[in-house]
Protein backbone atom coordinates (compact mmCIF):
# COMPACT_ATOMS: atom_id res chain seq x y z
CA UNK A 1 0.00 0.00 0.00
CA UNK A 2 1.36 3.38 -0.95
CA UNK A 3 -0.53 5.38 1.70
CA UNK A 4 -2.85 4.99 4.67
CA UNK A 5 -5.72 6.40 2.60
CA UNK A 6 -5.17 3.63 0.00
CA UNK A 7 -5.15 1.07 2.80
CA UNK A 8 -8.42 2.34 4.33
CA UNK A 9 -9.99 2.41 0.85
CA UNK A 10 -9.46 -1.37 0.73
CA UNK A 11 -11.60 -1.89 3.84
CA UNK A 12 -15.24 -2.67 2.90
CA UNK A 13 -17.35 0.43 3.49
CA UNK A 14 -19.79 -1.41 5.76
CA UNK A 15 -16.90 -2.23 8.14
CA UNK A 16 -15.47 1.31 8.41
CA UNK A 17 -17.68 2.48 11.34
CA UNK A 18 -17.20 -0.78 13.25
CA UNK A 19 -13.41 -0.73 12.86
CA UNK A 20 -13.06 2.97 13.67
CA UNK A 21 -15.17 2.45 16.81
CA UNK A 22 -12.77 -0.31 17.88
CA UNK A 23 -9.53 1.60 17.16
CA UNK A 24 -10.36 5.29 17.62
CA UNK A 25 -13.25 4.93 20.10
CA UNK A 26 -15.89 6.50 17.86
CA UNK A 27 -17.54 5.61 14.54
CA UNK A 28 -16.08 7.52 11.59
CA UNK A 29 -16.21 7.60 7.82
CA UNK A 30 -13.39 6.49 5.55
CA UNK A 31 -11.62 9.86 5.47
CA UNK A 32 -11.81 10.41 9.23
CA UNK A 33 -10.49 6.92 9.92
CA UNK A 34 -7.53 7.44 7.58
CA UNK A 35 -6.73 10.80 9.17
CA UNK A 36 -7.02 9.33 12.67
CA UNK A 37 -4.65 6.48 11.85
CA UNK A 38 -2.19 8.96 10.26
CA UNK A 39 -2.04 11.26 13.29
CA UNK A 40 1.68 11.38 14.17
CA UNK A 41 1.13 12.42 17.81
CA UNK A 42 -1.25 9.50 18.36
CA UNK A 43 1.14 7.05 16.68
CA UNK A 44 4.08 8.20 18.83
CA UNK A 45 2.03 7.64 22.00
CA UNK A 46 0.91 4.21 20.79
CA UNK A 47 4.51 3.22 19.98
CA UNK A 48 5.68 4.39 23.40
CA UNK A 49 3.17 2.01 25.03
CA UNK A 50 4.36 -1.09 23.14
CA UNK A 51 6.73 -3.73 24.45
CA UNK A 52 10.25 -3.99 22.99
CA UNK A 53 9.24 -7.20 21.25
CA UNK A 54 6.23 -5.55 19.61
CA UNK A 55 8.38 -2.64 18.41
CA UNK A 56 10.84 -5.19 16.99
CA UNK A 57 7.99 -6.81 15.05
CA UNK A 58 7.07 -3.44 13.54
CA UNK A 59 10.70 -2.77 12.61
CA UNK A 60 10.99 -6.23 11.07
CA UNK A 61 7.86 -5.64 9.01
CA UNK A 62 9.33 -2.33 7.86
CA UNK A 63 12.60 -4.04 6.89
CA UNK A 64 10.76 -6.79 5.00
CA UNK A 65 8.95 -4.31 2.79
CA UNK A 66 5.86 -3.36 4.87
CA UNK A 67 3.73 -6.02 3.14
CA UNK A 68 4.78 -9.55 4.05
CA UNK A 69 3.31 -12.98 3.50
CA UNK A 70 2.29 -14.67 6.73
CA UNK A 71 4.49 -17.69 5.91
CA UNK A 72 7.54 -15.41 5.52
CA UNK A 73 6.84 -13.51 8.72
CA UNK A 74 6.42 -16.73 10.67
CA UNK A 75 9.68 -18.06 9.24
CA UNK A 76 11.74 -14.95 9.90
CA UNK A 77 10.54 -14.05 13.37
CA UNK A 78 12.28 -15.87 16.18
CA UNK A 79 9.33 -16.85 18.36
CA UNK A 80 6.55 -19.50 18.36
CA UNK A 81 3.68 -18.82 15.88
CA UNK A 82 1.04 -18.50 18.62
CA UNK A 83 3.15 -15.92 20.45
CA UNK A 84 3.76 -13.98 17.25
CA UNK A 85 0.05 -14.05 16.37
CA UNK A 86 -0.89 -12.75 19.85
CA UNK A 87 1.49 -9.79 19.45
CA UNK A 88 0.19 -9.05 15.96
CA UNK A 89 -3.40 -9.13 17.23
CA UNK A 90 -2.46 -6.61 19.91
CA UNK A 91 -0.88 -4.40 17.24
CA UNK A 92 -3.98 -4.86 15.10
CA UNK A 93 -6.30 -3.57 17.83
CA UNK A 94 -4.17 -0.39 17.88
CA UNK A 95 -4.48 0.02 14.10
CA UNK A 96 -0.78 -0.56 13.37
CA UNK A 97 -0.90 -3.89 11.52
CA UNK A 98 -3.47 -5.08 8.98
CA UNK A 99 -4.11 -8.28 7.05
CA UNK A 100 -5.55 -8.84 3.59
CA UNK A 101 -8.44 -11.21 2.99
CA UNK A 102 -10.38 -13.48 5.34
CA UNK A 103 -8.30 -16.65 5.24
CA UNK A 104 -5.74 -15.71 7.91
CA UNK A 105 -2.95 -16.65 5.51
CA UNK A 106 -2.88 -13.47 3.41
CA UNK A 107 -0.16 -10.78 3.57
CA UNK A 108 0.45 -8.89 6.79
CA UNK A 109 0.52 -5.13 6.13
CA UNK A 110 2.23 -2.42 8.17
CA UNK A 111 0.29 0.83 8.51
CA UNK A 112 1.90 3.08 5.84
CA UNK A 113 1.86 6.10 8.14
CA UNK A 114 4.37 4.28 10.37
CA UNK A 115 7.06 4.34 7.65
CA UNK A 116 8.56 7.70 8.69
CA UNK A 117 8.56 6.71 12.37
CA UNK A 118 10.24 3.40 11.55
CA UNK A 119 12.85 5.26 9.51
CA UNK A 120 13.54 7.37 12.60
CA UNK A 121 13.99 4.19 14.65
CA UNK A 122 16.40 2.83 12.01
CA UNK A 123 18.37 6.07 12.12
CA UNK A 124 19.35 5.24 15.71
CA UNK A 125 21.43 2.35 14.32
CA UNK A 126 23.56 4.46 11.96
CA UNK A 127 26.03 7.34 12.22
CA UNK A 128 28.07 9.43 9.75
CA UNK A 129 31.38 7.70 9.06
CA UNK A 130 33.24 10.80 10.26
CA UNK A 131 31.88 10.28 13.79
CA UNK A 132 33.55 6.87 14.23
CA UNK A 133 37.23 5.93 14.40
CA UNK A 134 37.72 3.08 11.95
CA UNK A 135 40.34 0.35 11.81
CA UNK A 136 42.24 0.00 8.55
CA UNK A 137 40.43 -2.39 6.18
CA UNK A 138 42.11 -5.74 5.75
CA UNK A 139 43.88 -6.59 2.49
CA UNK A 140 43.62 -9.91 0.68
CA UNK A 141 46.95 -11.06 -0.71
CA UNK A 142 46.99 -12.56 -4.21
CA UNK A 143 50.27 -14.30 -3.45
CA UNK A 144 48.51 -17.67 -3.30
CA UNK A 145 46.82 -17.27 -6.69
CA UNK A 146 49.99 -16.21 -8.48
CA UNK A 147 52.01 -18.94 -6.75
CA UNK A 148 49.37 -21.47 -7.85
CA UNK A 149 49.64 -20.15 -11.42
CA UNK A 150 53.43 -20.56 -11.28
CA UNK A 151 53.02 -24.14 -10.06
CA UNK A 152 50.57 -24.94 -12.87
CA UNK A 153 52.93 -23.41 -15.40
CA UNK A 154 55.52 -26.13 -14.85
CA UNK A 155 53.35 -28.96 -13.51
CA UNK A 156 51.85 -30.19 -16.81
CA UNK A 157 48.81 -31.42 -14.91
CA UNK A 158 46.46 -33.64 -16.87
CA UNK A 159 42.78 -32.95 -16.37
CA UNK A 160 39.29 -34.28 -16.99
CA UNK A 161 36.46 -32.38 -18.64
CA UNK A 162 35.75 -29.13 -16.82
CA UNK A 163 39.46 -28.62 -15.98
CA UNK A 164 39.20 -31.10 -13.08
CA UNK A 165 42.74 -32.42 -12.39
CA UNK A 166 43.26 -36.15 -12.03
CA UNK A 167 44.33 -37.53 -8.66
CA UNK A 168 48.05 -37.17 -9.42
CA UNK A 169 47.51 -33.54 -10.37
CA UNK A 170 45.90 -32.77 -7.01
CA UNK A 171 48.71 -34.64 -5.25
CA UNK A 172 51.30 -32.55 -7.10
CA UNK A 173 49.61 -29.29 -6.08
CA UNK A 174 49.14 -30.43 -2.48
CA UNK A 175 52.83 -31.35 -2.26
CA UNK A 176 53.96 -27.99 -3.64
CA UNK A 177 51.44 -25.68 -1.98
CA UNK A 178 49.36 -27.20 0.81
CA UNK A 179 51.68 -26.00 3.59
CA UNK A 180 50.57 -22.41 3.01
CA UNK A 181 47.56 -22.47 0.65
CA UNK A 182 43.96 -23.67 0.46
CA UNK A 183 44.80 -25.51 -2.75
CA UNK A 184 41.35 -26.47 -4.03
CA UNK A 185 39.67 -23.15 -3.29
CA UNK A 186 42.37 -21.15 -5.05
CA UNK A 187 42.48 -23.55 -8.01
CA UNK A 188 38.74 -23.25 -8.63
CA UNK A 189 38.84 -19.48 -8.15
CA UNK A 190 41.44 -19.30 -10.94
CA UNK A 191 39.12 -21.39 -13.08
CA UNK A 192 36.12 -19.13 -12.35
CA UNK A 193 38.22 -16.07 -13.19
CA UNK A 194 38.95 -17.59 -16.65
CA UNK A 195 42.65 -17.89 -15.82
CA UNK A 196 42.72 -21.61 -16.68
CA UNK A 197 41.82 -23.59 -19.79
CA UNK A 198 42.27 -27.10 -21.11
CA UNK A 199 44.89 -27.61 -23.81
CA UNK A 200 45.64 -31.05 -25.21
CA UNK A 201 44.27 -32.73 -22.09
CA UNK A 202 46.34 -30.57 -19.71
CA UNK A 203 45.63 -27.56 -17.51
CA UNK A 204 47.03 -24.46 -19.21
CA UNK A 205 47.20 -20.86 -18.06
CA UNK A 206 45.44 -18.07 -19.91
CA UNK A 207 48.40 -15.74 -19.69
CA UNK A 208 46.54 -12.51 -20.38
CA UNK A 209 43.95 -13.29 -17.69
CA UNK A 210 46.61 -14.24 -15.13
CA UNK A 211 48.51 -11.04 -15.92
CA UNK A 212 45.26 -9.11 -15.42
CA UNK A 213 44.80 -10.79 -12.04
CA UNK A 214 48.32 -9.84 -10.96
CA UNK A 215 47.84 -6.26 -12.17
CA UNK A 216 44.24 -5.51 -11.10
CA UNK A 217 43.66 -8.06 -8.37
CA UNK A 218 44.44 -5.78 -5.44
CA UNK A 219 41.53 -3.55 -6.42
CA UNK A 220 39.11 -6.13 -7.84
CA UNK A 221 39.59 -9.47 -6.08
CA UNK A 222 37.87 -8.57 -2.81
CA UNK A 223 34.85 -7.19 -4.66
CA UNK A 224 34.74 -10.29 -6.86
CA UNK A 225 34.77 -12.58 -3.81
CA UNK A 226 32.05 -10.42 -2.24
CA UNK A 227 29.78 -10.81 -5.28
CA UNK A 228 30.58 -14.54 -5.52
CA UNK A 229 29.66 -15.09 -1.86
CA UNK A 230 26.26 -13.46 -2.49
CA UNK A 231 25.38 -15.74 -5.40
CA UNK A 232 23.33 -18.18 -3.27
CA UNK A 233 21.06 -15.23 -2.40
CA UNK A 234 20.45 -13.19 -5.60
CA UNK A 235 20.32 -9.50 -4.81
CA UNK A 236 22.07 -9.75 -1.42
CA UNK A 237 25.07 -7.78 -2.66
CA UNK A 238 22.86 -4.83 -3.58
CA UNK A 239 20.97 -5.18 -0.30
CA UNK A 240 24.24 -4.83 1.62
CA UNK A 241 25.14 -1.79 -0.47
CA UNK A 242 21.71 -0.19 0.04
CA UNK A 243 21.52 -0.96 3.78
CA UNK A 244 24.97 0.40 4.67
CA UNK A 245 25.26 3.07 1.96
CA UNK A 246 27.75 5.78 2.97
CA UNK A 247 27.08 5.47 6.71
CA UNK A 248 28.40 3.53 9.65
CA UNK A 249 25.83 0.90 10.73
CA UNK A 250 25.47 -1.01 13.99
CA UNK A 251 26.63 -4.55 13.32
CA UNK A 252 23.71 -6.03 15.28
CA UNK A 253 21.18 -4.13 13.18
CA UNK A 254 22.95 -4.97 9.91
CA UNK A 255 23.03 -8.65 10.79
CA UNK A 256 19.33 -8.65 11.69
CA UNK A 257 18.31 -6.71 8.59
CA UNK A 258 20.24 -8.99 6.21
CA UNK A 259 19.05 -12.12 8.04
CA UNK A 260 15.44 -11.06 7.55
CA UNK A 261 16.09 -10.33 3.89
CA UNK A 262 17.73 -13.71 3.28
CA UNK A 263 15.21 -15.74 5.28
CA UNK A 264 12.32 -14.10 3.44
CA UNK A 265 13.69 -15.35 0.13
CA UNK A 266 14.99 -18.82 0.98
CA UNK A 267 12.55 -21.23 2.58
CA UNK A 268 15.21 -23.97 2.88
CA UNK A 269 17.68 -21.90 4.91
CA UNK A 270 17.56 -23.13 8.51
CA UNK A 271 19.69 -20.52 10.27
CA UNK A 272 19.82 -17.25 8.36
CA UNK A 273 21.50 -15.36 11.22
CA UNK A 274 24.42 -17.80 11.33
CA UNK A 275 24.84 -17.63 7.53
CA UNK A 276 24.90 -13.82 7.58
CA UNK A 277 27.39 -13.67 10.47
CA UNK A 278 29.75 -15.93 8.50
CA UNK A 279 29.41 -13.69 5.46
CA UNK A 280 30.09 -10.56 7.51
CA UNK A 281 33.33 -12.09 8.79
CA UNK A 282 34.32 -13.00 5.21
CA UNK A 283 33.59 -9.49 3.91
CA UNK A 284 35.65 -7.98 6.73
CA UNK A 285 38.56 -10.29 5.85
CA UNK A 286 38.24 -9.30 2.19
CA UNK A 287 38.47 -5.61 3.07
CA UNK A 288 35.05 -4.89 1.55
CA UNK A 289 33.80 -3.97 5.02
CA UNK A 290 35.71 -2.37 7.85
CA UNK A 291 34.82 -1.97 11.52
CA UNK A 292 35.71 0.16 14.47
CA UNK A 293 37.89 -0.98 17.37
CA UNK A 294 34.88 -2.09 19.42
CA UNK A 295 33.49 -4.24 16.61
CA UNK A 296 30.05 -2.65 17.06
CA UNK A 297 30.03 -0.49 13.93
CA UNK A 298 30.55 -1.51 10.29
CA UNK A 299 30.92 0.47 7.07
CA UNK A 300 31.81 -0.20 3.45
CA UNK A 301 35.49 0.52 2.91
CA UNK A 302 36.13 3.65 0.86
CA UNK A 303 37.37 1.65 -2.15
CA UNK A 304 34.40 -0.75 -2.03
CA UNK A 305 31.86 2.07 -1.66
CA UNK A 306 33.31 3.91 -4.66
CA UNK A 307 33.39 0.77 -6.83
CA UNK A 308 29.89 -0.41 -5.91
CA UNK A 309 28.44 3.08 -6.44
CA UNK A 310 30.23 4.20 -9.60
CA UNK A 311 31.65 1.01 -11.12
CA UNK A 312 35.17 2.47 -11.03
CA UNK A 313 37.91 0.66 -9.12
CA UNK A 314 41.07 2.44 -8.08
CA UNK A 315 44.40 0.65 -7.97
CA UNK A 316 45.37 -0.09 -4.39
CA UNK A 317 48.68 1.24 -3.11
CA UNK A 318 50.53 -1.29 -0.95
CA UNK A 319 54.12 -1.70 0.08
CA UNK A 320 55.70 -4.84 -1.33
CA UNK A 321 59.12 -6.31 -0.80
CA UNK A 322 61.17 -5.61 -3.92
CA UNK A 323 64.09 -7.91 -3.23
CA UNK A 324 64.65 -11.61 -3.83
CA UNK A 325 67.84 -13.58 -3.16
CA UNK A 326 69.42 -15.18 -6.26
CA UNK A 327 72.00 -17.80 -5.33
CA UNK A 328 74.85 -19.32 -7.36
CA UNK A 329 73.00 -22.65 -7.10
CA UNK A 330 70.44 -21.14 -9.58
CA UNK A 331 67.84 -20.91 -6.81
CA UNK A 332 65.74 -17.78 -6.25
CA UNK A 333 64.36 -17.16 -2.74
CA UNK A 334 61.18 -15.07 -3.00
CA UNK A 335 59.52 -13.53 0.12
CA UNK A 336 55.79 -13.80 0.80
CA UNK A 337 55.10 -10.06 0.39
CA UNK A 338 56.59 -9.87 -3.11
CA UNK A 339 55.01 -7.70 -5.78
CA UNK A 340 52.42 -9.84 -7.59
CA UNK A 341 53.47 -8.80 -11.11
CA UNK A 342 57.12 -9.54 -10.34
CA UNK A 343 56.11 -12.85 -8.73
CA UNK A 344 54.33 -13.84 -11.94
CA UNK A 345 57.42 -12.93 -13.93
CA UNK A 346 59.59 -15.02 -11.60
CA UNK A 347 57.32 -17.97 -12.38
CA UNK A 348 57.85 -17.45 -16.11
CA UNK A 349 61.65 -17.53 -15.96
CA UNK A 350 62.12 -20.06 -13.11
CA UNK A 351 60.41 -23.25 -11.88
CA UNK A 352 58.60 -23.29 -8.52
CA UNK A 353 60.29 -25.81 -6.21
CA UNK A 354 58.39 -25.21 -2.96
CA UNK A 355 55.92 -22.57 -1.79
CA UNK A 356 56.37 -21.18 1.70
CA UNK A 357 56.72 -17.86 3.48
CA UNK A 358 60.04 -17.77 1.63
CA UNK A 359 59.36 -19.66 -1.63
CA UNK A 360 62.06 -21.41 -3.62
CA UNK A 361 62.28 -21.11 -7.43
CA UNK A 362 65.03 -22.59 -9.61
CA UNK A 363 66.40 -21.38 -12.94
CA UNK A 364 66.69 -24.32 -15.36
CA UNK A 365 67.22 -24.89 -19.05
CA UNK A 366 63.48 -25.63 -19.40
CA UNK A 367 62.43 -22.48 -17.52
CA UNK A 368 64.64 -20.27 -19.70
CA UNK A 369 63.21 -22.00 -22.78
CA UNK A 370 59.69 -21.28 -21.50
CA UNK A 371 60.50 -17.60 -20.94
CA UNK A 372 61.95 -17.26 -24.44
CA UNK A 373 58.89 -19.02 -25.81
CA UNK A 374 56.68 -16.42 -24.10
CA UNK A 375 58.57 -13.56 -25.73
CA UNK A 376 61.34 -12.85 -23.24
CA UNK A 377 64.82 -12.09 -24.56
CA UNK A 378 68.08 -12.97 -22.84
CA UNK A 379 68.69 -9.30 -22.12
CA UNK A 380 65.25 -8.87 -20.59
CA UNK A 381 65.70 -11.92 -18.35
CA UNK A 382 69.06 -10.60 -17.12
CA UNK A 383 67.67 -7.13 -16.51
CA UNK A 384 64.68 -8.46 -14.57
CA UNK A 385 66.81 -10.67 -12.33
CA UNK A 386 69.21 -7.83 -11.64
CA UNK A 387 66.33 -5.55 -10.66
CA UNK A 388 64.73 -7.93 -8.16
CA UNK A 389 67.96 -9.31 -6.70
CA UNK A 390 69.09 -8.09 -3.30
CA UNK A 391 72.71 -8.72 -4.28
CA UNK A 392 74.65 -8.64 -7.53
CA UNK A 393 73.60 -11.32 -9.98
CA UNK A 394 76.09 -14.25 -9.73
CA UNK A 395 78.25 -14.57 -12.83
CA UNK A 396 77.53 -18.29 -13.28
CA UNK A 397 73.79 -17.46 -13.46
CA UNK A 398 74.48 -15.09 -16.35
CA UNK A 399 76.62 -17.64 -18.17
CA UNK A 400 74.10 -20.45 -17.78
CA UNK A 401 71.16 -18.36 -18.98
CA UNK A 402 73.06 -17.17 -22.05
CA UNK A 403 74.23 -20.71 -22.82
CA UNK A 404 70.80 -22.28 -22.46
CA UNK A 405 69.29 -19.65 -24.75
CA UNK A 406 71.62 -20.72 -27.61
CA UNK A 407 70.77 -24.44 -27.40
CA UNK A 408 67.23 -24.35 -28.77
CA UNK A 409 66.03 -24.76 -32.33
CA UNK A 410 63.63 -22.03 -33.36
CA UNK A 411 60.61 -22.22 -35.64
CA UNK A 412 58.52 -19.32 -36.96
CA UNK A 413 54.93 -20.05 -37.98
CA UNK A 414 53.18 -17.69 -40.35
CA UNK A 415 49.52 -18.51 -39.84
CA UNK A 416 47.95 -20.64 -42.56
CA UNK A 417 51.04 -20.43 -44.81
CA UNK A 418 54.59 -21.38 -43.83
CA UNK A 419 56.81 -22.88 -41.16
CA UNK A 420 60.30 -21.35 -41.09
CA UNK A 421 62.80 -23.56 -39.24
CA UNK A 422 66.30 -22.66 -38.10
CA UNK A 423 67.97 -25.89 -37.04
CA UNK A 424 67.72 -29.64 -37.58
CA UNK A 425 64.96 -30.70 -39.97
CA UNK A 426 64.47 -33.90 -37.94
CA UNK A 427 62.13 -31.97 -35.65
CA UNK A 428 59.70 -31.25 -38.52
CA UNK A 429 56.59 -33.48 -38.82
CA UNK A 430 56.74 -35.91 -41.69
CA UNK A 431 54.72 -35.09 -44.79
CA UNK A 432 55.22 -31.33 -44.84
CA UNK A 433 56.17 -29.91 -48.24
CA UNK A 434 59.55 -28.09 -48.17
CA UNK A 435 59.14 -25.23 -50.65
CA UNK A 436 62.57 -23.70 -49.93
CA UNK A 437 65.44 -24.81 -47.66
CA UNK A 438 64.11 -24.61 -44.10
CA UNK A 439 60.68 -23.34 -45.21
CA UNK A 440 57.69 -25.71 -45.14
CA UNK A 441 54.12 -25.21 -46.30
CA UNK A 442 51.53 -25.70 -43.54
CA UNK A 443 48.18 -27.34 -44.47
CA UNK A 444 45.10 -25.21 -43.72
CA UNK A 445 43.97 -25.21 -40.04
CA UNK A 446 46.91 -27.33 -38.85
CA UNK A 447 48.89 -24.59 -37.06
CA UNK A 448 47.94 -25.68 -33.52
CA UNK A 449 48.68 -29.34 -34.22
CA UNK A 450 52.10 -28.59 -35.71
CA UNK A 451 52.97 -26.12 -32.93
CA UNK A 452 52.13 -28.77 -30.31
CA UNK A 453 54.28 -31.36 -32.14
CA UNK A 454 57.26 -29.00 -32.31
CA UNK A 455 56.96 -28.01 -28.64
CA UNK A 456 57.18 -31.68 -27.63
CA UNK A 457 60.37 -31.91 -29.69
CA UNK A 458 61.86 -29.00 -27.73
CA UNK A 459 61.54 -26.50 -30.57
CA UNK A 460 60.92 -22.88 -29.62
CA UNK A 461 57.87 -21.51 -31.48
CA UNK A 462 58.25 -17.89 -32.48
CA UNK A 463 55.73 -15.41 -33.89
CA UNK A 464 52.79 -17.78 -33.74
CA UNK A 465 50.37 -15.08 -34.87
CA UNK A 466 46.79 -16.01 -34.15
CA UNK A 467 47.65 -19.04 -32.02
CA UNK A 468 47.28 -17.05 -28.81
CA UNK A 469 44.75 -14.49 -30.05
CA UNK A 470 41.92 -16.56 -28.58
CA UNK A 471 43.14 -15.97 -25.04
CA UNK A 472 40.52 -13.98 -23.18
CA UNK A 473 40.81 -11.37 -20.46
CA UNK A 474 40.05 -12.10 -16.84
CA UNK A 475 36.34 -12.53 -16.07
CA UNK A 476 35.45 -10.43 -13.03
CA UNK A 477 31.81 -11.56 -13.20
CA UNK A 478 28.96 -9.21 -12.22
CA UNK A 479 29.46 -5.70 -13.62
CA UNK A 480 29.54 -2.70 -11.32
CA UNK A 481 27.77 -0.61 -10.15
CA UNK A 482 25.32 -3.01 -8.54
CA UNK A 483 21.65 -3.01 -9.40
CA UNK A 484 18.76 -4.14 -7.21
CA UNK A 485 17.08 -7.49 -7.62
CA UNK A 486 13.42 -7.06 -8.50
CA UNK A 487 10.89 -8.87 -6.32
CA UNK A 488 7.13 -8.82 -6.70
CA UNK A 489 5.25 -7.76 -3.57
CA UNK A 490 2.58 -10.15 -2.21
CA UNK A 491 -0.83 -9.46 -3.72
CA UNK A 492 -3.55 -8.32 -1.35
CA UNK A 493 -7.03 -9.70 -1.95
CA UNK A 494 -9.07 -6.60 -2.85
CA UNK A 495 -12.21 -8.70 -3.29
CA UNK A 496 -12.35 -9.71 0.37
CA UNK A 497 -10.90 -6.49 1.72
CA UNK A 498 -8.31 -5.50 4.30
CA UNK A 499 -8.85 -5.60 8.07
CA UNK A 500 -6.85 -4.83 11.24
CA UNK A 501 -4.91 -7.95 12.15
CA UNK A 502 -6.81 -10.24 14.49
CA UNK A 503 -10.16 -8.40 14.34
CA UNK A 504 -11.42 -10.91 11.78
CA UNK A 505 -11.19 -14.56 12.81
CA UNK A 506 -11.21 -17.17 10.00
CA UNK A 507 -13.47 -20.05 10.96
CA UNK A 508 -11.85 -23.45 11.57
CA UNK A 509 -13.02 -26.57 9.78
CA UNK A 510 -14.81 -29.41 11.54
CA UNK A 511 -16.86 -29.48 14.75
CA UNK A 512 -15.14 -26.40 16.20
CA UNK A 513 -16.83 -24.20 13.57
CA UNK A 514 -20.31 -25.22 14.75
CA UNK A 515 -19.31 -24.90 18.42
CA UNK A 516 -18.52 -21.18 17.99
CA UNK A 517 -22.11 -20.49 17.03
CA UNK A 518 -23.49 -22.73 19.79
CA UNK A 519 -21.45 -20.79 22.36
CA UNK A 520 -22.79 -17.48 21.01
CA UNK A 521 -26.34 -18.88 21.22
CA UNK A 522 -25.96 -20.02 24.84
CA UNK A 523 -24.30 -16.72 25.85
CA UNK A 524 -26.91 -14.71 23.94
CA UNK A 525 -24.15 -12.83 22.02
CA UNK A 526 -24.50 -10.91 18.76
CA UNK A 527 -22.09 -11.86 15.95
CA UNK A 528 -20.81 -10.05 12.87
CA UNK A 529 -20.35 -12.74 10.24
CA UNK A 530 -18.89 -12.55 6.72
CA UNK A 531 -21.32 -14.33 4.46
CA UNK A 532 -21.67 -14.58 0.65
CA UNK A 533 -24.41 -12.45 -0.87
CA UNK A 534 -27.05 -14.71 -2.41
CA UNK A 535 -26.76 -14.95 -6.18
CA UNK A 536 -23.62 -12.77 -6.37
CA UNK A 537 -20.94 -14.65 -4.44
CA UNK A 538 -19.66 -11.36 -2.97
CA UNK A 539 -18.81 -11.30 0.74
CA UNK A 540 -20.93 -9.11 2.99
CA UNK A 541 -20.91 -8.42 6.73
CA UNK A 542 -24.11 -9.38 8.59
CA UNK A 543 -24.83 -8.57 12.24
CA UNK A 544 -26.86 -11.52 13.58
CA UNK A 545 -28.21 -12.90 16.87
CA UNK A 546 -28.36 -16.76 16.83
CA UNK A 547 -31.78 -18.22 17.79
CA UNK A 548 -31.56 -21.88 16.81
CA UNK A 549 -28.95 -24.29 15.37
CA UNK A 550 -30.00 -27.40 13.50
CA UNK A 551 -28.81 -29.88 10.87
CA UNK A 552 -30.25 -30.59 7.47
CA UNK A 553 -28.88 -33.51 5.43
CA UNK A 554 -25.94 -33.62 7.85
CA UNK A 555 -25.02 -29.95 7.26
CA UNK A 556 -25.20 -27.34 10.11
CA UNK A 557 -27.52 -24.35 9.74
CA UNK A 558 -28.30 -21.40 11.99
CA UNK A 559 -31.55 -19.53 12.31
CA UNK A 560 -30.77 -15.98 13.44
CA UNK A 561 -32.20 -12.50 13.64
CA UNK A 562 -30.35 -10.18 11.25
CA UNK A 563 -30.12 -6.60 12.56
CA UNK A 564 -29.24 -5.32 9.08
CA UNK A 565 -32.50 -6.53 7.49
CA UNK A 566 -34.66 -6.62 10.64
CA UNK A 567 -35.81 -10.15 9.79
CA UNK A 568 -35.12 -13.70 10.82
CA UNK A 569 -32.99 -15.65 8.31
CA UNK A 570 -31.41 -19.07 7.94
CA UNK A 571 -27.62 -19.16 7.37
CA UNK A 572 -25.54 -22.09 6.11
CA UNK A 573 -22.78 -22.30 8.73
CA UNK A 574 -20.45 -24.05 6.26
CA UNK A 575 -20.54 -20.90 4.06
CA UNK A 576 -19.59 -18.43 6.79
CA UNK A 577 -16.07 -17.20 5.88
CA UNK A 578 -15.09 -15.44 9.11
CA UNK A 579 -16.34 -13.74 12.28
CA UNK A 580 -15.54 -10.23 13.48
CA UNK A 581 -14.09 -10.57 16.97
CA UNK A 582 -16.09 -9.02 19.79
CA UNK A 583 -14.36 -7.00 22.52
Amino acid sequence: MTSTHDLIASIPSYMIPVISQRILGNPADQRALAEGLSDTDRLEKVLAGLTDKQRDILLNLHELGEQVGWDILGRTHGCPPDELRADLEELGTRGLVFQGGLSGRDPVILLPSLASLMDAVKAQYSLPVEDIEWLEPKRQSLWGHITMANALLVGRIRCKAGIEPFKKGWEYLEQKLSAVLDVRRIYWELAELSCLREKNGQVALVQRAVAGLALEGDARYGLWRFCQSCKPFPGLDFQVFATISDKGVKREFLSRSLSLWVASRDETLENARSAIESLLELWLDLGVLQQDASGQWIRLSAAAWCALKTGRTEAATHHYSEEAIIQPTMEILVPFDFDTVDLLNVGEVADLVQADMMSIYRLTRESVFRALQEGWSVERIMGFLERISRHSLPENVRVNIAGWARLHTEAHIIKGTFLVLSGEKAAVPKGLEEVLPGIFRIPERCEEEIASFLEKKGVMIRCTEGLRDSESDIDWGKPLPLKGHQRTAPRVSQKEGVYPFGMVMPLPYGPRREMLFEEALHENRTLIIFYPRQGYGEIQARKVSPMYIFRRSGMPFMEAYCEDTGEGEVFDISKVRAIFRQQ
